[in-house]
Formats: structure tokens, sequence, C-alpha cells
């Protein structure tokens, strides 16, 4: 009798010890696993959502972006042109973007009173989740959506100094308070809805990457400011006439300045820069070197993904590790083209370290948690990484200005103010209208805006992007320093 009841009290031992373990890893260690996966967890996740009103999310002046009405577990984004922000909440599709991220804060599980939370329960109290409070200020980000226009492509406003992220377009969007009726169409249409483009979308940059290269020379000391380039020029088989430069068989061509005339011509650095000249920087890419090009390109951030909070692409240099060792692909790269890949993000983040004196800012685009009486801060201004010294970064921006006051920047100028800006047209194969692409920052002297513009396809960048960029960074102006 004894020994029976002794192996029945082991089994039972064991058995409780099972099935601690196994509570112990499903409701600790696959806890966030569980509460995140729609898939299988849809019916507790809405019964969640009846019991809880879902925080809102604001923009830095308090507009509400998403909010839940009392009493009801829908989700109203009045701002759809945000979705690739704000994300979406679903218990059919899941969350995303910052409903994914701050979804703890949002539902009330992370961040709430404990003594408040447990009161609610007892008294069968909705609980109501933090509000989050975004760095977005919402009228920039119209102003942006507007001079955007319905072009495919997108928009990154970010103040310098700080690293806020003002203004992020994506087009196209798609409205997220249809996301569960539309997913179908969503998920299969031609234009890539879903794809966050400001983030994640991979452009060539064309010449708005020569001043990643005209940052690299200067700072390594390969030229000056006063250097005086001498240009070799050829005919085409119409009789125009280019700057050429013949890189093992590869003809660079630079035919922005009209057509020179026989025999040779100079250019100092800071007209090459505002001209926008293919020659030039294919001349100092060759300079660089492979290894000295791909060194100064990460210290702007290409390479690694720039954390922001929600989903980005790493930018790169080519596709194939050992392509810059090929002069002629090197020559291709410095000037904006070859395989080069780039995110706007990414080209926002030149332009703001720039103007950050060489420094890059960390962006972020959350800044407060706001439960009941507390306020919990979430991004605050920090240095990313040093890319260039403050000296050449002062040079940089000099010839940025130049760019904007007498090369093919100059529809970024704004009265009063000084505007360092660069444009590109960046080439992306036979038959195809080039992106249309703009980076600038204002004021020169005293940085607040940074902007880069992308328009798909939409042919030059200072005739596309160039007025949607000043339409931005004048909105911003206009408003005094954030």
């Amino acid at each position: 009798m004894k020994l029976g009841i002794r192996r029945v009290g082991i089994t039972l031992l064991v058995g409780f010890v099972a099935i601690a373990l196994a509570l112990s890893y499903w409701q600790v260690i696959k806890a966030g696993d569980l509460t995140g996966d729609a898939r299988y967890n849809g019916f507790r996740l809405n019964e969640r959502d009846k019991s809880v009103q879902r925080g809102r999310i604001l923009d830095r002046n308090g507009a509400v972006l998403v909010e839940s009405k009392p009493g009801e577990s829908k989700r109203v984004y009045t701002a759809p042109w945000l979705v690739h922000v704000t994300g979406f909440h679903s218990a059919i599709y899941g969350d995303t973007n910052i409903e994914a991220q701050f979804g703890d804060y949002l539902s009330g599980a992370a961040g709430a009173d404990p003594f408040k939370a447990v009161a609610d329960d007892l008294l069968h109290r909705p609980r109501v989740g933090s509000d989050v409070v975004l760095t977005i200020d919402s009228e920039i980000q119209e102003v942006a959506e507007k001079a955007m226009g319905p072009l495919s492509g997108a928009v990154v406003v970010l103040q310098p100094k700080t690293g806020e992220v003002l203004a992020l377009v994506s087009h196209p969007f798609f409205d997220p308070n249809r996301v569960e009726k539309d997913w179908p169409n969503i998920s299969t249409a031609s234009g890539a809805p879903l794809l966050n483009r400001a983030t994640q979308g991979l452009y060539t940059p064309g010449s708005t990457f020569k001043t990643i290269t005209l940052a690299a020379a200067l700072d390594s000391g390969i030229t000056s400011a006063s250097e005086v380039f001498d240009y070799e020029v050829g005919t085409d088989g119409s009789g125009r006439s280019f700057h050429t430069l013949n890189v093992n068989g590869y003809e660079v061509y630079c035919a922005n300045h009209g057509s020179p005339p026989p025999g040779q011509l100079e250019l100092a650095l800071p007209e090459a820069y505002a001209a926008s000249c293919n020659v030039t920087f294919a001349k100092l890419g060759l300079r660089l070197g492979a290894q000295r090009l791909t060194d100064y390109a990460r210290r702007f951030g290409l390479g690694n993904e720039i954390p922001l909070g929600i989903a980005s692409t790493a930018s790169r240099l080519s596709n194939a590790p050992n392509l810059l060792n090929d002069p002629a692909s090197l020559a291709a790269t410095s000037f904006g083209q070859g395989q080069l890949a780039v995110t706007p993000l990414q080209m926002a983040e030149v332009a703001a370290t720039i103007a950050r004196g060489g420094t890059a800012p960390q962006p972020y685009l959350v800044k407060q948690i706001r439960g009941g009486s507390s306020t919990r801060e979430i991004g605050q201004p920090r240095d990313w990484q040093r890319a260039i010294s403050p000296e050449t970064a002062k040079q940089v921006t000099e010839m940025m200005v130049q760019a904007v006051e007498n090369g093919w920047a100059s529809g970024a100028k704004i009265p009063g103010v000084r505007v360092a800006g660069k444009t590109g047209t960046a080439e992306v194969g036979p038959g195809r209208a080039p992106h249309a692409v703009f980076v600038g920052f204002a004021p020169a002297d005293d940085p607040v805006v940074a902007v880069a513009v992308v328009k798909e396809n939409a042919g030059a960048g200072s005739v596309e992007a160039v007025p949607t960029g000043k339409a931005i960074m004048e909105a911003v102006l206009s408003r005094g320093q954030h």
C-alpha cells in the first residue's frame, strides 16, 4: 500500500512540475509571440480589445492621428496617409509599425498604474491604454503630401539638431480604416502600397550622392575647394560637345554646362558641384579608391539599417562585394549611378549630417508615452555616428549653398534664407524616365529642417523634386524652429 501511494505521489509531482514548466514557457517565455500572433489568437485579442480602450496616437502638437471610441474596439485613423508610420491594428492581420512597436503601451499592458489596473479589472471597467506622442507634425506632413502630388515616391523631413522626423511620406499608401475589408486588393495592388518607400524603398540617388563623394574627397585631403579641374571636350554623333572622361572604355560625360568650345575647359570644384559635373566626381572617386569611398559611405550610414523604430532597409553601394574594384564601376558610383541603392531616409540623413556639422543624428519617431497623470520621455536627441569633420561639413555646406544660388538647385531659393541643396536626375534604365531627387536643408547657417525628396520616374530633379523640397522647407520655417 505504501509503495503504491509513493508511486502515485511521485507521478503527480512529476505531472505538476511538467505543467508548471509548460505554463512558464507559454506564459512567460512565449507570451509575446502568443499575444502578437493574430493567426491563432484573434479571438482572444478581440475579447481583450472589448475590455480595453486602446490609447491614442498623437502628433507632436497633440493632434489626434489614431483613436478608439469608448466602448468600441475599432480603430479610427484620421490621417490615413500616415499609415506607414502609425501602421494598423487588426485582430485578423496583426499590428504594424507604431501600433506594433508600442502595442503594449497602447493596450494598457505596459506603463499603466498597476493598482488602477487591478481596480479596473475588479470593477469591470475598461482599461485605458497610454497615448503615444509622435515627432510628426501633421501640418508639415500635409504640406509634404500635397507637394508630392499623385506620383509614387517618398519624402522624409528631419530636424537636423535633434533627429526628430517631422514628416514621412510614402506614395502610394492605403487606408488603414479599411484594411480588413480591402486586404485582398491592398496586398496585390501593382503599386505596392504596403511598401514604406521612405524607409524601405531603394532608389538610385543620382547626383545627390555626389555630396558623399565630395565630403569624402575633402575630408581625406585628396582635393580642396580651390582645386581647378581641366576637362577634355568631345562630341557625339550629332556634333554636340560634352566634357568627357574615358575610364577603361566606359565613357563618362557631362552635358550640364551647355555646349563647351573645342579644346579644354576649366572649372573650380564648387562650380563643378553646382553644375553637377559627372566627370569631376568620377575623377574624385577614382582618386579616393574603392576602400576609401566605401569607408566614407558607411560613415554616412550606407550598409547599416538606420535605427528609427519602424522597419527600414539598409542602403548599399552595390550588389556585388568587389564591384568597386572595377574602375568603371567606381567612377559610375562616385557620381551617383552604378548599382547604388539608397532609401529616402538615408538621403535625408546625409543632408542632416552635413547640416549638423558632420555628425549623423539618430532619427526617431516617438517623443513620449502619456498614461494617466504620468509622461515618459522616449525619444531624445542622440548622435548616431561621425561621418566627417566640422571643417569639412562647413565646406560642403558652402558648396551646397552655391548649388542653390548658382546651380541646378536654384529653384530651392527662399527669399532672405540661405538654402543648401543638391539635385539628382537618377537614370534607372532604358525606356524609363529618371527619378527626380532633391536633398537640402535650411537655413544653411542654423539648420532647422533637412529634407529628401524622391519622385519615381518623374524626370529632372531640378524641375520635379526641387519645388517639393522648397515648399516643405518654407512650411517648416514659417512655423518657427521645432
